[in-house]
């Protein structure tokens, strides 16, 4: 993993700890870049942090997307003794 992507994971997870459970994500495009690219890269990094998509906005009139995320750790129905 690059130090950029290090960093861009650190920076989501500060930002969910934040906003609690359920976190909205501002992912800008930038139209010089490819944009599936970018989509995925923000998506890995919410996978990295075991993270759940739930959902995502229509294109903002500023070339962007929101990301709605569930923070939450995932429990596959596992309960502590």
């Amino acid at each position: 993993m690059s130090f950029l992507k290090e960093a861009e994971g650190a920076d989501l997870l500060a930002e969910q700890q934040r906003h609690g459970r359920f976190y909205a994500q501002e992912l800008m495009i930038d139209p010089a870049v490819n944009i599936r690219e970018q989509i995925q890269d923000a998506l890995d990094a919410g996978e990295r942090l075991e993270w759940n998509l739930l959902g995502v906005s229509d294109v903002l009139p500023e070339r962007g997307v929101i990301l709605f995320w569930d923070t939450a750790r995932p429990s596959f129905a596992r309960r502590a003794p």
